[in-house]
């Protein structure tokens, strides 16, 4: 089925123009084989199911200029460049149904004042918007179209006037810069206690749940973008040294950005914490039930094992013959990751007090931030985040003289409300009788020696974490109905606000501030 409609009077221009026909199948600059099947074009993205129909365009010749066009960028620049800038012309020359109407304008002198007005009010409402700098591709197009195939409907004298316009680049990092409560970065204490607390706690089962957890903690950890954990597989993870008595676990994070034809031409090593090791080897361990064979004209054929992966082959993928990437998800799969583990941990945001919303771009804005704020020098922070330059890391350094990471006691409090890290038992009178060698004390007065008792301890042997820090976080303490909770919050505030950067406790300092005022608030909600 051909993906245009039948029309002689293109049939007759490019015959006498020299032009080459459209083939049915090419190979794209990754290498890889684009196909028409079905009426409908396929071409092989790494990211996304690479879907196209060019019969929308309308006129048999706008369909006929978009095919080229698509295979021209497949082949110059990468699959999702003529993919994302297929969708993108669409829409924005859409306007008014355009190309509905032009199905029947099979003659190019009629469609080339009908294409500059399209032009024209596309220009007019993107100025109206402030949005200017999204009428780049369309122009592009437009003048590539006038320099190879002026016959078919492009006036080369309105080309010459797009191309001396002037158009703005995009507002890029904007919602790094307005510190935007559900675009921007999380917050680095109250939002990502919270997210790191719901990992240690989730105890689902099902396979999403192990690949939910694996990439929460991937993009926490390394704030790439989804590009890159999708194309990840398992044997990127590995010990660097060999040593089964003092391992060095590392990731090999494959790379995305310009000149590459394939996120995997190219990786960067990073090193991986515990936390974030223990959930992406869980996700592997699960993976290993999983087979990755698939069977092509009667044959067995091995795949590749992401570690990210789907359950059943990309049949798309499989009839291209990319049977490498058979079981590679999309981004858009990685996405609902992250948005399915905020809803099922029921995240709610203390600062919007709203659900969570979680993205890669977030985490990566997060990252960004804290790297920032740290000191990383610019070129380090661009080679952390897999940026192509300087230029796109100096929005996080720009923001640093407002920044602020620094903690109040009454915000804490209201925070505490949308906050479960206590889980400890109810508050209990001071007068109640527990056992000397149950009470916890801690120091919290200006003259040596001065202790005050916090409440009982319920564990039968010695305690191995941080008391009295990590008492808070224990389900076995029961804390005294008194007001030195208040007192032991106002401390670890002013010890935050002086120190924001170190959380050395021996247990997260941002959770015990958000657990010790969940006690406070429990101690108030007694007394009255």
């Amino acid at each position: 089925m051909s993906f245009f409609s039948a029309s002689l009077q293109l049939e007759q221009l490019v015959s006498d123009n020299g032009w080459a026909e459209i083939p049915d199948e090419f190979v794209t600059r990754e290498g890889k084989l684009a196909k028409l099947i079905e009426g409908r074009w396929y071409l092989p993205c790494e990211t996304l199911g690479g879907r196209v129909d060019l019969r929308r365009f309308g006129s048999p010749i706008l369909q006929w200029l978009f095919a080229k066009y698509m295979i021209y960028q497949a082949q110059v620049n990468s699959s999702i460049s003529a993919h994302h800038l297929t969708f993108e012309i669409f829409a924005l020359l859409n306007h008014r149904d355009f190309f509905q109407k032009s199905i029947s304008c099979l003659d190019p002198e009629l469609l080339k004042p009908a294409l500059i007005a399209q032009m024209e009010i596309m220009i007019s409402t993107l100025k109206a918007q402030k949005k200017l700098w999204r009428a780049y591709r369309p122009i592009r197009w437009y003048l590539w179209g006038a320099e190879n195939y002026p016959e078919l409907g492009f006036c080369e004298t309105y080309a010459y006037e797009l191309d001396a316009m002037k158009i703005p680049g995009g507002p890029k990092g904007e919602a790094v810069r307005s510190q935007d409560p559900e675009e921007g970065p999380l917050h680095p204490h109250l939002e990502l206690s919270l997210i790191t607390n719901a990992l240690r706690n989730d105890t689902g089962e099902e396979f999403e749940h192990y690949q939910q957890r694996a990439a929460v903690a991937l993009s926490q950890a390394y704030g790439r973008n989804c590009a890159n954990y999708i194309a990840l597989r398992e044997e990127d993870v590995y010990d660097l040294v060999d040593d089964t008595e003092n391992p060095e676990w590392v990731i090999k994070l494959p790379r995305i950005k310009k000149g590459f034809r394939s996120a995997r031409d190219d990786f960067i090593v990073e090193a991986m914490e515990d936390e974030t090791r223990h959930h992406v080897q869980a996700l592997i361990q699960k993976n290993q039930a999983l087979d990755t064979g698939i069977e092509v004209n009667e044959t067995q054929i091995a795949c590749a094992r992401p570690l990210l992966r789907r359950l059943e082959p990309n049949h798309l993928r499989v009839q291209t013959g990319d049977y490498e990437s058979a079981f590679h998800i999309y981004t858009a799969h990685f996405g609902k990751l992250l948005r399915d583990f905020a809803k099922r941990m029921q995240l709610v945001s203390p600062i919007t007090q709203q659900p969570m919303i979680l993205t890669a771009r977030r985490f990566r804005y997060t990252v960004g931030t804290i790297y920032a704020a740290m000191g990383v020098p610019r070129k380090e922070l661009a080679h952390r985040l897999d940026h192509s330059d300087l230029q796109h890391v100096q929005v996080y350094y720009d923001i640093l003289d407002v920044l602020t990471f620094a903690l109040d006691k009454a915000a804490v409090l209201e925070y505490s409300r949308y906050v479960s890290l206590y889980c400890g038992g109810a508050a209990i009178p001071t007068n109640t009788v527990i056992a000397a060698e149950e009470v916890i004390i801690t120091d919290l007065h200006s003259q040596p020696g001065d202790v005050a008792a916090l409440g009982g301890c319920g564990l039968d042997d010695l305690c191995h974490k941080f008391p009295p820090y990590s008492c808070y976080l224990c389900p076995r303490f029961r804390p005294y109905h008194s007001d030195v909770h208040e007192q032991l919050l106002e401390a670890l505030l002013r010890m935050h606000n002086e120190r924001p950067e170190s959380q050395s406790l021996g247990v997260h300092r941002t959770d015990v501030i958000l657990a010790v005022a969940q006690v406070v608030k429990l101690c108030q909600e007694n007394a009255s």
